[in-house]
């Protein structure tokens, strides 16, 4: 059975008129702030939003087994997103690289209503956030919810 205070990730696709540094200027306040939850910025690429909730679980499993590559989640989550054990390569393909269109993936609504309040982007369009998609990465989703 699911956590029920688990909180339920959410993605977006975003744009803004300020600079990326912004955005991750942004993005660590949250983080600082909110202590467990964390907002991460993605480069709009084809498929991404596939890939988002199944690397963040994966990311969890890890972190539960404690045996993360990473020091943290968020890097874990790009690793499993980018398919790769190189955290450059991942931030090289998938981080973000303008402000002008991203995807910002957060680990509750309300962790993304304060990143966009400081940040002042705008949302194009909220993303479905799914498990069941043979493009996105294998992962033990009855690990994570059992327990």
């Amino acid at each position: 059975m699911p956590d029920s205070t688990l909180e339920k990730p959410v993605a977006y696709l975003c744009s803004s008129s300020f600079s990326k540094d912004h955005l991750l200027e942004c993005a660590e306040k949250v983080k600082e702030q909110d202590g467990h939850g964390f907002v991460q910025l993605f480069r709009n690429k084809k498929g991404i939003e596939e890939r988002l909730l199944p690397a963040y679980f994966n990311a969890l499993i890890r972190q539960r087994d404690a045996s993360m590559r990473s020091s943290s989640i968020a890097i874990e989550t790009l690793l499993f997103v980018s398919g790769s054990m190189n955290i450059a390569k991942a931030i090289s393909e998938f981080g973000i690289n303008d402000a002008n269109e991203f995807v910002l993936f957060a680990t509750s609504k309300r962790v993304a209503d304060s990143f966009i309040k400081c940040s002042k982007c705008k949302i194009i369009n909220e993303l479905k956030l799914s498990l069941a998609n043979k493009q996105s990465p294998r992962i033990a989703v009855s690990d994570i919810l059992s327990g």
